[in-house]
């Protein structure tokens, strides 16, 4: 919505930075062993009325809870599980310190590596602009994981160094709205 119109880009715009350019790292970290998935406790029994109420209770809590910011993440690192949803290409050129790779669209499939998320700690997830790990974020709370997005994705932490999408004032193309 930020590039629909400049009335909505400011947001965005005032969000991009790179207060955590220095404190990137190229190290990789590993993958935790595969463990249980989240127990979901809805009181239905059928896949489609779980699924419906994980849906409900999703839509009733809204978007704040499945979210966080640089700031908070960086107050202590160890305390998140973090996803870095980049090609293994993109995490090698630099990602928040103890972030894992995992490869959009293939390894948070359970045939996959989505066993490999803890259930025992929040799980926050991080791409370029922050749209993709809020999609990934709430499939994974959909799952019965405690999942957040964080706001802005790299864009907000290390903008000049960063692959991948670049949010700019090229992108705002002031189409007509209506209040």
């Amino acid at each position: 919505m930020c590039s629909w119109n400049q009335a909505f880009a400011s947001r965005w715009q005032n969000s991009i930075g790179n207060g955590k350019a220095a404190d990137m790292v190229t190290t990789p970290t590993n993958k935790n062993a595969a463990g249980e998935l989240p127990e979901l406790n809805t009181g239905a029994t059928e896949g489609a009325d779980i699924l419906e109420a994980r849906i409900a209770a999703l839509l009733q809590e809204g978007f704040s809870p499945a979210t966080i910011s640089n700031a908070t993440l960086y107050t202590n690192l160890s305390n998140y599980y973090i996803v870095n949803y980049w090609s293994p290409e993109h995490y090698a050129t630099g990602h928040i310190e103890g972030a894992v790779q995992y490869t959009p669209k293939e390894t948070l499939k359970l045939a996959a590596d989505l066993k490999t998320l803890p259930t025992d700690k929040p799980v926050v997830v991080y791409c370029y602009t922050g749209q993709t790990s809020a999609h990934v974020a709430a499939y994974l709370r959909l799952l019965g994981y405690d999942a957040k997005s964080l706001l802005f994705g790299m864009n907000a932490m290390s903008y000049d160094n960063m692959p991948g999408t670049k949010f700019t004032s090229a992108d705002v193309k002031d189409y007509p709205f209506v209040q």
